[in-house]
């Protein structure tokens, strides 16, 4: 037998005691006395007195503020009916107005030194832009580089945004590729015993075309990176320049003048080295971390020389800072190898 629920047994028992129950509803302005038989949430059934034959008419089409004054009974049992309903809008609006909280929204402060520093260490690997190729001739002047140093330096960026093992592999395999079409753009050299159509410095004619053809695979190499950025591959990272910039030379050097058109990176390294900066010091403050209060405040002051020295590097900056390379040795000695 299945049991039966306090809110329906209740309905049946105030059904029970209301059966005959007069009952007044007024409609488009007239108003008729009705035997009551039952109801739910939106209808009501009734009966003419002396009659067999009961009616039913939908709640919203009757006049329920005079049900109510002169029906309490039946608008009581009414108000049984509607409390579930009643309840659960109540619900959904409350919910509706406090919009669950989204978990990642949520900023996990570390608790100590070595939490922070794992923490950056992910921060260090989240993906970036790049830069946006327009004019290829404009960085390799700008920067005072070759074209296959700046492509090979762009891909070991790639590379080195990933983690150190898979950084190596790809550095490798990207050395190597660089290596194979360097081998085959090279221009041939003229052959013994022909004769040279190379006309001298001295020469009259100085009107001689330039000969030079740029390699294929650059205009290859150009076409795909135009495209990656377009459709926001964030291929890179701040691990990477950082690591490429560290290095300094050739590499540091291009790293460098890619950073400088790559003002979106710019502004997220920044930011995210401000964040750790805030951590950093805040950690040094706390009482319960008094005996790591020097390494916090050293890792502070890390990441504010990295991140002044990030905000330097624009478009207006003509040559690279030597300070920009060191710091970014020091804060990658404060990150795990």
């Amino acid at each position: 037998m299945t049991p039966v629920k306090p809110l329906s047994l209740l309905l049946l028992l105030a059904a029970t005691v209301l059966s005959a129950e007069p009952v007044q509803l007024r409609k488009s302005g007239n108003i008729v006395t009705f035997e009551y038989v039952t109801q739910d949430e939106d209808t009501i059934t009734v009966q003419v007195p002396g009659k067999d034959s009961v009616l039913t008419y939908k709640w919203e089409d009757l006049d329920q503020e005079w049900t109510k004054k002169n029906s309490p009974k039946v608008w009581a049992e009414r108000e049984l009916l509607l409390k579930p309903a009643k309840e659960e809008a109540m619900e959904k609006k409350k919910r509706a107005q406090e919009p669950e909280e989204d978990p990642f929204a949520k900023v996990s402060t570390p608790t100590d030194t070595k939490s922070l520093i794992r923490s950056l260490s992910v921060s260090m690997f989240d993906g970036l832009k790049g830069v946006q190729i327009i004019n290829v001739e404009n960085i390799l002047k700008e920067g005072e580089i070759e074209e296959a140093t700046f492509w090979k330096t762009f891909n070991e960026l790639k590379a080195a945004s990933k983690p150190a093992p898979y950084a190596k592999e790809k550095s490798e395999a990207s050395d190597k590729e660089m290596g194979d079409k360097s081998d085959r753009a090279e221009v041939k050299k003229p052959e013994k015993n022909k004769p040279s159509t190379q006309k001298s410095k001295y020469s009259n004619n100085n009107n001689t075309e330039k000969t030079t053809q740029r390699p294929e695979q650059f205009k290859t190499f150009e076409e795909n990176a135009k495209k990656d950025y377009e459709a926001e591959k964030k291929s890179f990272a701040a691990i990477g320049y950082f690591r490429l910039l560290a290095e300094g030379g050739v590499k540091g050097k291009a790293t460098w003048a890619m950073l400088r058109r790559a003002p979106d990176d710019r502004k997220a390294m920044v930011t995210m080295l401000r964040k750790y900066e805030a951590m950093a010091a805040e950690l040094a403050e706390k009482p319960d971390a008094r005996s790591s209060r020097n390494e916090n405040l050293a890792l502070k002051k890390h990441l504010q020389n990295a991140a002044e020295a990030i905000e330097k590097v624009n478009r207006e900056t003509l040559i690279m800072e030597l300070s920009l390379s060191n710091y970014c040795q020091t804060l990658l000695s404060d990150l795990p190898k």
